[in-house]
């Protein structure tokens, strides 16, 4: 097996990469100074967040047996799961609706918050080409830990690494 293929096929370490991603980006977020990022930091959050998350839904792709579709859409990502799966990750992080009748939920479901942020990726890469980006890194943050954290409930305990 090269290692190609065993990054390719190897959920576990994919997963792992996700999480390492999105430790990387709460580090960068925690070295604010008197409310301010360091140059760079303000668009390495939201695309280190993104890659996170869509490496983690591509890891769950693979759990079900499947490539999984060929995008950085979050959402397309997410869609493409099975029934099965993307109903326990909307269980893991659920929509709380609003209690005023009309209003947007008072906090997104899994599936609204990658909806929110399904091209961040892609977007913010070429940050330099908008006059103005907005990615909700919040709730992006919350799914990748519900995708993360879905998949570690799930494991086996004699897969599962340390840390």
């Amino acid at each position: 097996m090269t290692q190609d293929s065993f990054w390719k096929n190897n959920p576990l370490l994919m997963m792992s990469r996700a999480h390492g991603l999105g430790q990387l980006a709460e580090r960068l977020e925690a070295e604010q100074s008197d409310g301010e990022w360091c140059d760079g930091t303000f668009v390495a959050i939201p695309v280190l967040l993104s890659l996170a998350a869509e490496i983690g839904l591509k890891a769950w792709c693979r759990i079900e047996g499947t490539p999984g579709p060929k995008t950085h859409d979050l959402l397309k990502l997410f869609d493409g799961l099975g029934e099965n799966t993307r109903r326990r990750l909307e269980n893991r992080m659920p929509e709380f609706p609003s209690p005023v009748p009309g209003l947007p939920p008072a906090y997104p479901g899994i599936k609204d918050a990658l909806r929110q942020n399904r091209d961040v990726f892609t977007e913010w890469r070429y940050a330099h080409e908008h006059d103005g980006l907005i990615a909700e890194t919040g709730v992006l943050k919350t799914a990748l830990k519900a995708i993360v954290d879905k998949f570690i409930d799930e494991m086996p305990s004699e897969n599962r690494l340390e840390g």
